[in-house]
């Protein structure tokens, strides 16, 4: 369902309008990131229906229509997604998933997964996935606003590596008109000290991009891996 994004009155929650009845309606939004460069009145969003009585609000907002192209801002969806698909990044082709939110110190990471390219040395890896939205020319950018907690899964990934495991933190962002990622520097500079920080001892950073068409084929999917730089 198409609809028309008029205010967000927290992050959480979005006013929207559909047609015909030009109705406003509140929408719930899956993103706690700013999306200041999406979120824009009267642009037009993706809204998901709910029939649960329980829920506060009958609608998701979870795709943005940013210049011609879908940007979906689900941020749950993004953990499925990788785990549908991470075997079409051909780095992940030899990885088998152990098991999803995994404990480690003080934090859940996404999945615990098992490289086993090396058949003789087989390695426990952490994953982390981070879901960007912010896309500036053709450079996909993360985080959209400051990330405490990103930040701290950063650092607990460097100190993963000396208990064994192996570290990969996966920018995942669905919409398809990104070239490149880089981290913004100038949005959290802790997040991304501590990223430098963590390539430098050997913790594995890739982005990767999706098609998203709601309108026609209505499906999302992992198209390929793209360059970091600035890190």
């Amino acid at each position: 369902m198409v609809g028309k994004f008029l205010n967000r009155p927290n992050r959480f929650l979005a006013e929207i309008q559909i047609s015909p009845s030009e109705e406003v309606h509140l929408a719930h939004v899956p993103d706690p990131g700013r999306l200041r460069e999406l979120l824009i009145p009267s642009v037009q969003v993706l809204l998901e229906k709910h029939d649960n009585p329980r829920r506060k609000t009958r609608f998701s907002l979870v795709g943005v229509n940013y210049n011609s192209t879908w940007v979906n801002i689900d941020s749950q969806l993004s953990n499925r997604l990788f785990k549908e698909e991470y075997y079409k990044i051909k780095r992940y082709q030899g990885f088998k998933l152990l098991k999803s939110e995994f404990t480690f110190q003080k934090s859940r990471f996404d999945f615990l997964m098992e490289d086993r390219t090396d058949t003789l040395d087989s390695k426990k890896v952490l994953i982390e996935v981070k879901s960007a939205t912010l896309v500036k020319g053709t450079t996909a950018m993360f985080p959209d606003a400051p990330t405490l907690r990103g930040t701290r899964h950063v650092k607990e990934l460097i100190d993963a590596l000396s208990c064994g495991y192996s570290a990969e933190i996966v920018f995942l962002t669905k919409r398809n008109d990104a070239k490149n990622f880089k981290p913004y520097k100038e949005m959290d500079p802790p997040f991304y000290e501590a990223l430098v920080q963590a390539k430098a001892v050997g913790v594995n950073l890739c982005a990767i991009i999706c098609i998203y068409d709601p309108i026609v084929s209505k499906t999302i999917s992992i198209l390929k891996e793209i360059p970091i730089i600035g890190v």
